[in-house]
């Protein structure tokens, strides 16, 4: 019994903490707080979304994509590359609003989709870790004094095995996502 319900409490963490989900929380949640107009609170969000979801839809018509995890490694680098054409367009949009918390955070996601874009040319990085990674170090940014640090040490470890026991990737393909993300949103949030 323990070995039947051991991956479909895995699949429940996986899809509560799917790359779609994450990609688009981090930056949405930065813009509806802001002080930003309305209208970006509204339009900047649908375009994450947009950017987010109509290449993956639009591959997976053109059968380019098998699965919505991208479970082949050599489906990820065109989606993953138009996406990060999109984040940059976005980021680009973002300067001119002048608000520098929505300019660290859109790098943020540019940056990272861009690595992670790099790395699964030639290695299987695992953009759940990579995105929820993302995810909590964009919450702990915007709410330094709330308790977003325990979150990256609390779930971290039960995403990054309900992708190994749903032999989704290796354990060494989830730590690199954990830390290229780390790394990259520790240099871009808190350094520059």
């Amino acid at each position: 019994m323990k070995k039947n319900i051991l991956p479909q409490i895995a699949r429940i963490v996986s899809e509560m903490f799917n790359g779609f989900l994450t990609i688009i929380f981090a930056p949405t949640i930065a813009f509806v707080i802001s002080d930003v107009n309305i209208l970006y609170k509204i339009l900047f969000p649908f375009l994450y979304l947009v950017i987010t979801i109509a290449p993956f839809l639009i591959l997976r018509k053109m059968g380019k994509i098998s699965d919505y995890e991208f479970t082949k490694r050599e489906e990820r680098p065109p989606y993953f590359s138009i996406v990060t054409i999109g984040y940059l367009l976005l980021f680009v949009l973002t300067i001119l609003l002048k608000d520098s918390t929505l300019i660290h955070i859109t790098l943020n996601v540019f940056v990272a989709t861009c690595v992670l874009t790099i790395v699964n040319l030639y290695w299987k990085m695992s953009g759940h870790m990579t995105f929820s990674t993302l995810l909590f170090f964009t919450l702990l940014y915007l709410f330094p004094y709330a308790t977003a640090l325990p979150l990256i040490f609390l779930f971290t470890p039960f995403i990054a095995a309900s992708r190994v026991i749903l032999k989704k990737h290796t354990v060494m393909q989830t730590i690199v996502g954990t830390l290229v993300c780390a790394t990259i949103s520790i240099l871009i949030l808190w350094i520059l």
